[in-house]
């Protein structure tokens, strides 16, 4: 928060840049909650938010948290020592706009990665800020600079665009100098007031947020920057021991002048950056498993000739139809349990089939073959071999290989933010000592 004289303002930093890492990195399979990175990580599924509108097909979501808003803005007219009605809708009203601005500052991440064909889950307002859900794993330097730049540009916009309207409203109420707004600023009273602190407030969101303190907007572009002087793990690692530094300064800053909000964003920065460094390397360890050695025989699949009841042995599952060693199409569980339904047992499974199917090469990597999954919303791909049929890889399958990779990766990453910091500060040295 920021309190000004006798208003209080309740201005978000935006920590909901930080918390875009949700929708970072490995995305969720079908069946799993889009764009978290494993049902045992999703950290936003203890509280459901509710949507309340789309704007360019991206859904708008409110937090129940949310709720606390108001209550903070009443607990903040009280410690500034402003109990009276007019003091209260002035401070409701700030905080609506305040957050309206957060909104557009989201919409304009949003609307960025949309030009490039890059999938936006959602964007959901909280008490700290919004948080927009972007999936940047496959994202250039160059594209994740833009997405990033994006929010930050909106609200210059709003700041140059209040310009003339504060100055149109000072020439209206007769206003020879700036002494008399600034009056109406420290008085917290009249749509001056309303207009001065909304052109402070994003010109703080766009100071804040260009911070290089990952994964805040500065901290994206600064790793979109490292990116091109090396690879996407390294420029993580070094751009997550920067921002937890940057952090480690704010939390310090907090508690040295009393802005407890320092501290939270601080705590969150730490925590998201560690999160999202923890998903950039599942994502470079999957980008170096090759599907094929993870793919199930499963009998060989099933031949077209078969009847349909033959398909249920082993259980009701994805299964791939092959004849001659060649992937000839794919017999869908929901597929098979409907057709049975419906008195289909005679036929045979070349019937039912789906014979528009798409297939994964064995040496494609777990993460690539994961993502085309996810754009083909199945649970099942096969996977060939020089034209062959070399096994079925299911999203079961992906989990499993997921946890071993994660606990592998927790068993020898590092164990404290300090030792993350010196491995950053290390892999920073020698990216520039290139």
């Amino acid at each position: 928060m920021i309190r000004e004289d006798k208003a209080t303002v309740v201005a978000t930093v935006s920590p909901g840049d930080c918390a875009r890492f949700a929708g970072d990195g490995i995305m969720g399979i079908p069946g799993w909650p889009h764009g978290g990175a494993s049902p045992d990580h999703d950290w936003s599924r203890g509280m459901r938010a509710f949507t309340i509108g789309r704007v360019q097909g991206i859904a708008i979501n409110v937090h129940p948290t949310f709720a606390l808003v108001p209550l903070l803005v009443v607990w903040n007219q009280r410690q500034a020592g402003e109990w009276d009605a007019a003091a209260l809708l002035f401070g409701m009203v700030l905080t609506g706009l305040v957050f309206g601005c957060v909104l557009l500052h989201e919409l304009g991440h949003g609307a960025m990665a949309l030009q490039f064909g890059i999938r936006v889950h959602d964007i959901t307002l909280w008490p700290m800020g919004g948080v927009a859900r972007i999936e940047t794993a496959a994202a250039t330097p160059k594209v994740e600079w833009l997405v990033a730049m994006a929010g930050p540009a909106v609200n210059v916009a709003i700041a140059i665009a209040l310009v003339p309207v504060i100055t149109l409203y000072g020439l209206a109420r007769g206003y020879t100098s700036l002494s008399p707004l600034m009056d109406e600023v420290v008085a917290a009273d009249g749509p001056g007031a309303l207009l001065v602190y909304l052109l402070i407030v994003n010109l703080l969101l766009v100071g804040f947020n260009l911070l290089p303190a990952f994964p805040m907007d500065g901290g994206r572009i600064l790793r979109a920057w490292l990116t091109a002087v090396t690879d996407r793990d390294t420029a993580t690692r070094v751009a997550v021991a920067i921002g937890q530094v940057i952090a480690g300064g704010l939390i310090v800053a907090g508690l040295v002048t009393g802005q407890y909000s320092l501290i939270l964003v601080g705590i969150f920065v730490i925590f998201a950056a560690r999160s999202e460094g923890r998903v950039v390397r599942l994502e470079t360890a999957m980008r170096r498993l090759s599907v094929g050695q993870f793919a199930l025989w499963d009998s060989g699949g099933i031949d077209p000739s078969r009847p349909l009841p033959h398909a249920l042995r082993g259980g009701p599952r994805d299964v791939v139809v092959t004849e001659e060693g060649r992937v000839v199409g794919m017999l869908w569980r929901g597929q098979l349990l409907r057709a049975m339904r419906d008195g289909l047992e005679s036929r045979s499974v070349g019937e039912v089939m789906d014979r528009e199917v798409v297939t994964a090469d064995a040496r494609d990597s777990v993460f690539d073959v994961q993502r085309l999954m996810v754009r083909l919303d199945r649970w099942a791909i096969p996977v060939v071999e020089d034209g062959l049929y070399r096994g079925v890889f299911t999203g079961e399958r992906f989990i499993h290989v997921y946890r071993q990779v994660e606990m592998g990766q927790n068993r020898s990453g590092p164990a404290s933010v300090f030792a993350q910091v010196g491995q950053g500060l290390s892999d920073m040295l020698r990216a520039f000592g290139r």
